[in-house]
């Protein structure tokens, strides 16, 4: 009987793939090729922990980096190696809880996904993202998130958020049982921590030192605390069962009436938006941003002013709250009532005027007339238009004989990054100005020719703005103040636009420009001495002074009136 002999097996032999005949070498070698990496779910959570450490973590870096003293030595450089190694060990430890199955690929999709997007506007702007900057976006109106939204943005997250995101996509990960997974991850958690109390008590005394003193660079790990604020920012979003009624402020307020037939008294706030004072001529600056306000010798103005917040959204609801800066938050100041409330109270006509992104729920309650899709050919272009607009038809704001009003007007002013669009081309006085939305792209000067235009547009329209209530002097008292909401930071030290925590802010973008214009009449009216006013301007304000200062000129009386506060208390005879 003859011997039957197994044929040798081809060095090449592998399993043919579910779907591949057995006689199709070609085709299963391209199966093959398409098959996906297997990887452990432990090891591509550690590469992606590795992955967001290096590349979305370079504001964090550098804040560290800013942090110690120079030059470095041996301990600067052990001291940077720990605190990555804590970084890397933190975001691991994050992502840990979706080391499995069936949520490893979306925890750590989204988790690339955002870090992207916050590294773009930490590394591109110098910003954090906070509760505060998450309120500040959701107050932000389409355009301007558009004018931050574009082609480098695109790129930016293409580039290190979708193609990672694909790349973990495509990954096989082996299925372990749910037990045994999650003992894996308890172990390693216990190992990592483990080995971050060694590496502290190694060098306990530089470590805690240095993070005591620097408890801030936190507020820049990626994604880690721009999901935390997020929670905090829904959290406080989130409605909370029946609205309770709105606590008072200043029940016991009263005003009295002028008589008929007096002449009306008229109090213009012009609220501005993302102007600094370092950039006002009136407050020394060296270039002529005030060209025609520095011509007006009865304008006051107050080089010393500071804003209650850094973002439009915390800044203007502070500015009309009783609170004051130190007591203020958002949810205290939606649950009480405001200036504007107490005002109309009193019989004070309210109204307000707006350019911008609204009155952030200050005039809930009277309601606002909003300019900034108007129509006007000569002032908007694009569903956008300029701050001129908001003198449009000024005259039939006027307030009838013997009636007080306060009339609100919010501009869009020197709002970023595309100032270029804040002024017109008369207005383009420094030049080469930036054109560009993605400021980065134009030198610092450019940029801060662009953002001086857009100042010098703001006293074109504060000057006429008054040239029009001088007209009406005889027949009207009337009062001009103008203060900006918060500053901007035009690349100094990295840092572009605003909305830094307060703590963290520089001077740029809580120093802001604040003036007052008194008619002919308004001051024997109101019983001012302006040469006296003109002395205490000089003194440090804030915009806490506000609210107290609006109730003396409109001379209301209540005892929540703070004379000590009040800006022109000590001049009102």
């Amino acid at each position: 009987m003859p011997t039957l002999q197994r044929s040798p097996a081809p060095a090449h032999h592998l399993a043919v793939p579910v779907g591949v005949p057995a006689g199709a070498p070609a085709a299963r070698a391209s199966a093959i090729g398409r098959r996906p990496p297997r990887i452990g779910a432990i090891t591509l959570t550690a590469l992606v922990a590795l992955y967001l450490a290096i590349t979305q973590n370079a504001a964090f870096l550098k804040a560290v980096q800013a942090s110690l003293p120079q030059p470095w030595g041996w301990e600067e450089w052990r001291l940077l190696a720990t605190v990555f190694a804590v970084l890397l060990s933190l975001l691991f430890l994050a992502l840990l809880p979706f080391a499995q199955r069936s949520t490893l690929k979306p925890g750590l999709i989204v988790m690339l996904l955002v870090s992207s997007v916050c590294s773009y506007f930490m590394d591109s702007y110098g910003v954090v993202i906070d509760r505060a900057m998450l309120v500040n976006v959701m107050s932000t109106d389409t355009r301007e998130a558009g004018d931050l939204l574009r082609s480098a943005f695109v790129v930016h997250v293409l580039l290190q958020g979708v193609i990672p995101a694909w790349l973990v996509g495509r990954c096989a990960v082996p299925d372990r049982p749910a037990l045994s997974s999650a003992l894996r991850r308890a172990a390693l958690a216990l190992a990592v921590l483990v080995t971050l109390s060694v590496v502290f008590f190694v060098q306990y005394d530089d470590a805690v030192f240095w993070g005591r003193q620097h408890r801030d660079v936190r507020l820049y790990i990626n994604p880690t605390y721009p999901l935390y604020s997020a929670s905090q920012y829904l959290r406080e979003a989130m409605p909370r069962g029946p609205q309770a009624p709105l606590l008072p402020v200043a029940p016991d307020a009263i005003r009295q009436s002028r008589q008929v037939g007096e002449r009306p008294l008229l109090v213009v706030l012009v609220l501005g938006e993302t102007a600094r004072a370092a950039n006002f001529q009136l407050n020394g600056y060296e270039r002529p941003t005030n060209p025609r306000l520095s011509q007006l010798p009865e304008l006051i103005n107050f080089p010393r002013f500071s804003a209650c917040g850094t973002a439009t959204a915390e800044s203007v609801p502070c500015l009309f709250s009783a609170l004051g800066r130190s007591d203020f938050s958002r949810a205290k100041a939606r649950a009480q009532e405001n200036l504007l409330d107490v005002l109309q109270r009193v019989g004070v006509d309210v109204k307000w005027r707006d350019n911008d992104s609204g009155c952030q729920g200050v005039c809930a309650r009277m309601g606002m007339e909003s300019l900034e899709r108007a129509t006007d050919p000569a002032l908007c272009t694009d569903g956008e238009c300029l701050d001129g607009i908001l003198l449009r038809d000024l005259d039939r704001l006027y307030p009838p004989a013997g009636a007080a009003r306060l009339l609100v007007l919010h501009q869009k002013g020197s709002h970023g990054p595309a100032y270029f669009k804040r002024y017109p081309e008369r207005a383009r006085r420094f030049q080469p100005d930036c054109r560009d939305e993605n400021v980065q792209r134009c030198s610092h000067q450019q940029v801060l020719n662009s953002y001086d235009n857009s100042l010098v547009y703001t006293d074109d329209v504060l000057a006429d703005l008054i040239g029009s209530l001088r007209a009406q002097q005889q027949q009207m008292d009337s009062v001009v103040l103008y203060v900006s909401d918060h500053g901007e930071s035009l690349g100094e030290n990295g840092i572009y636009l605003h909305g830094l925590p307060y703590r963290l802010a520089p001077v740029e973008q809580t120093h802001v420009p604040m003036m007052a214009w008194f008619s002919s009449n308004a001051a024997g009216s109101l019983n001012l001495d302006l040469s006296c006013l003109r002395k205490a301007s000089q003194t440090a304000y804030s915009h806490d002074n506000l609210f107290p200062s609006l109730l003396g000129l409109l001379d209301v009386k209540t005892r929540a009136y703070d004379a000590a506060s009040d800006i022109f208390a000590t001049c009102r005879h």
